[in-house]
């Protein structure tokens, strides 16, 4: 099917896998035994390139549908451009897009396609495949684990991680080339984003998973790309990419595809010890504040030189490296193109010290725009994607939840808490039979233990973000009742068990996908993560209570009334107590604050997004160790006043230390963006251009939704200043849907209040949609505010109700006369 010369890579590949793995190839000769020799080459490829995850958790059958479909494909392509064998083996054929689950799904979604697109170009085609993908799918947020191409398809959500992974693999089941990209975090606000890339006439362009546009490189992200400072795509094979790497993460290659999003330059950073001598092989973090902390972005290792190179965006960048029990850090500046980094620094402990991370300006790339008449076009088809897929919403159900409750009827409490016991997602994604293995055998240590702990750390089949499939019978049949009343005596020993018999091969796996306790066992090879993952199936299978602590992963089990740490230095023997200083400050995690334990290797933030600093303090269990805390204020314009503070706690000491938060002045705060033309209509309905209102002084536009809590707060909050307001009341723009609006109340107080304000009217559809991602708020949130600068400036946005929005505003308007 393909070259001679790839023929032969997949072959000595696959021959290569066999020797590292000859437990499994009896089992994968006779799942490929009735193959014919073009999908026996693309199942070797497959495997040869897997995650080893993949290897142990899915059997061949699952397997062969992207096999089957991908030589159909090769052999009857649907357009006539040839694709490189290489971008076809990764982009097409491969079964994987990041850390989703695999279900077979290719020729299912083909079926749904082949006709609608017939006749069309590979970019028309990838045009109308997504707006297919909208008529079956749409945004909602979810927890971390990510459903698989076909989930998405059945559940009608997803995040946009999801979102990406179903349109990926509809493209591929097309025959355009695809993948995810990805902006590993925000550097000009809290998150972050993925979004698909399809490749059409030799090129790669964008579109927005289940977002449809009527042009390629067109999506409500164009803008916050051009802020990223990385964004990822990922390249599975052996061979390396023909375009910029970042580097490696496990066996995936990370490409870096800045250049296509955002202005960019390539930064330099140089190692050394204290003797000024270069450092080979250090492995430098580059990181943005995101999320109330320090996240990383990317990791690159040193050459022999001691330096390594970055393409990055025109933002701030925190760095550390850690080598040998050694570290330094320091803090890149957007305008700065190198830096020299010397390892042996001292940390700074106990004093507060502050830092300023700058996020890249505004300044879209890609620019171009649909016509009107595309623009109307595309809005119909849209207005149908969704109405077919509210119809699909409303046929939605729990089916196999539905099912295994009424088997269970005779259990009806401890069934509801069972169920209570996993997310939403698991629910909607639950398979019967795996639920009743779960249930059933555990239900022999229903007695030995109080409800709560049996159910949620017994029966519970959800231990991480893995996969939820079957594992106490194969354990049960894997261990001798000696075996697990040794384990039962002593947990411990379960670990002892898993750290002698699993192997670890990070380099053949990828992120957090976790080998099934079952597969890993069989398979003897999982991650850190799926060794702690069977470690706490092993327990709960022989009704030890466990669990990987949500705080920072720790393995633990019950033992006298507590969980305890199975390994003595994961031991919670020492406690900080947080404190806000600032009563008027809401202390929010992993908004304004976070906390991080220093590492080997650099730090592990913990995980406390249930917890809430109150009066009294908050109290973390915690090892004895470094901790560093880092409170942040996220400015409008998207840079960050930090702070952080190291300290140490030890064994038996409750360490107590204070939040404190730095203010910005208003210059700080302020945006500078150009908003596109957008036009509003007048009370007679004609179409009034924005560029007309906000001309020649500072106005204020509010996107008004009338009855509504946020609307209400922000206009009571003008009606407690009128006094104030009312010297800018012919620079006050108010927007509201219709002229029923005006009945309403409060509105109508609004107009009695500052008559000079000025009424016009909106859909609040395409604009406040538009404006809000222009102006990085929250469109889905209203009322929508914009203040521009005399043009059609935007200098600074928010959306819902914040506490001092009117203040702010005062603040802003009042700017202009001193």
């Amino acid at each position: 099917m393909f070259s001679e010369s790839c023929q032969k890579r997949i072959e000595n590949e696959y021959q290569n896998l066999m020797k590292q793995f000859p437990q499994m190839e009896a089992e994968l000769a006779e799942g490929m035994k009735a193959c014919d020799p073009d999908v026996k080459l693309a199942l070797k490829y497959l495997y040869s390139h897997m995650p080893l995850s993949d290897l142990g958790n899915y059997d061949c059958g699952v397997m062969k549908d992207f096999a089957e479909h991908g030589v159909k494909l090769w052999k009857e392509p649907f357009f006539k451009e040839t694709l490189p064998e290489d971008l076809f083996l990764n982009y097409v054929l491969y079964h994987r897009v990041n850390s989703e689950g695999i279900e077979p799904c290719r020729a299912f979604f083909y079926q749904q396609l082949r006709e609608r697109i017939q006749g069309m170009n590979m970019k028309e085609a990838a045009l109308e495949a997504n707006y297919w993908c909208a008529e079956e799918a749409t945004y909602k947020s979810t927890d971390g684990r990510t459903l698989s191409a076909m989930g998405v398809y059945r559940n009608v959500f997803g995040r946009c991680g999801e979102e990406s992974v179903f349109a990926v693999n509809v493209m591929r089941s097309i025959g355009i080339p695809a993948r995810q990209v990805y902006v590993p975090w925000w550097s000009h606000c809290d998150d972050n984003h993925a979004w698909t890339e399809v490749w059409c006439d030799g090129e790669w362009y964008f579109l927005g998973a289940c977002e449809p546009e009527p042009i390629l490189n067109k999506g409500w992200f164009n803008n916050a790309a051009s802020r990223a400072m990385m964004v990822h795509s990922r390249w599975f094979d052996t061979i390396q990419p023909e375009e910029d790497v970042v580097g490696t993460a496990g066996m995936v290659t990370l490409g870096n595809q800045i250049r296509r999003y955002a202005f960019s330059k390539n930064i330099k950073v140089t190692v050394q010890d204290e003797n000024g001598t270069a450092v080979p092989k250090a492995k430098i973090s580059f990181q943005v504040l995101n999320y109330g902390g320090l996240c990383e972005i990317a990791m690159v290792e040193t050459d022999e030189n001691g330096t390594a190179h970055l393409q990055t965006g025109y933002g701030d960048l925190w760095i550390e490296v850690y080598k040998d029990g050694t570290f330094a850090e320091g803090l890149l500046r957007a305008k700065e193109e190198a830096c020299t980094l010397t390892l042996g620094m001292k940390h700074t402990m106990e004093q507060w010290e502050d830092f300023d991370m700058n996020a890249p300006a505004d300044a879209p790339m890609n620019k171009e725009q649909p016509t009107p008449d595309q623009k109307a076009e595309a809005a119909v088809k849209f207005q149908t994607a969704v109405e077919k897929r509210n119809r699909k919403c409303q046929d939605l159900r729990f089916k196999e939840i539905e099912e295994f409750e009424k088997t269970h009827q005779n259990r009806k409490h401890l069934t509801e808490q069972f169920l209570n016991a996993l997310s939403e997602k698991d629910l909607r994604d639950g398979n019967c039979e795996v639920l009743e293995e779960h249930y059933n055998d555990a239900l022999c240590y229903c007695d030995d233990l109080p409800e709560e702990l049996f159910v949620n750390y017994v029966m519970n089949p959800r231990i991480h973000n893995e996969m939820l499939k079957k594992w106490r019978r194969a354990i049960r049949a894997w261990f001798s009742e000696e075996d697990a009343a040794r384990f039962r005596k002593d947990p411990k020993q379960i670990w002892e068990y898993v750290q002698k018999t699993i192997q670890e091969k990070p380099e053949r796996e990828h992120g957090i996908l976790v080998t099934t306790p079952a597969d890993c066992l069989k398979l003897g090879i999982g991650s850190m993560l799926s060794k702690k993952t069977l470690f706490v199936a092993i327990a709960r299978t022989f009704g030890i209570p466990a669990r990987l602590n949500p705080m920072d992963c720790a393995m633990e089990y019950w033992k006298d009334g507590a969980f305890a740490a199975v390994e003595e230095e994961k031991e919670k023997a020492a406690a900080i107590r947080v404190f806000g200083s600032d009563k008027n400050t809401t202390w929010t995690y992993y908004q304004n604050w976070s906390i991080a334990k220093e590492c080997e290797d650099g730090y592990q933030t913990l995980d406390l997004s249930d917890e809430k600093v109150e009066e009294e303090g908050l109290l973390i269990p915690a090892e004895p160790g470094t901790y560093r805390l880092i409170t942040v204020n996220r400015l409008p314009n998207g840079n960050v006043f930090a702070r952080k503070y190291l300290f140490e706690t030890g064994a038996g000491e409750e360490k107590q230390v204070h939040l404190t938060m730095r203010e910005a002045d208003l210059s700080d705060m302020l945006e500078n963006i150009e908003i596109l033309p957008f036009n509003l209509k007048d009370e007679e309905g004609r179409g009034i251009e924005a560029a007309e209102l906000t001309e020649g002084a500072k106005a204020a536009l509010f996107w008004l939704e009338e009855a509504k809590e946020p609307t209400e707060h922000i206009l009571n909050e003008l009606f407690d200043r009128k006094e104030e307001f009312k010297k800018y009341e012919d620079r006050l723009i108010f927007v509201i849907k219709n002229k029923k609006a005006l009945k309403n109340p409060t509105i109508a107080r609004c107009f009695e209040t500052f008559p000079k304000a000025a009424i016009y009217y909106d859909d609040f559809e395409e604009n406040v949609s538009t404006l809000g991602r222009r102006m990085y708020v929250d469109p889905e949130k209203l009322p929508l505010i914009i203040v521009t600068d005399g043009s059609l400036n935007g200098i600074y946005a928010t959306s819902g109700y914040n506490v001092g929005t009117g203040d702010m505003l005062l603040r802003i308007l009042n700017a202009e006369e001193k």
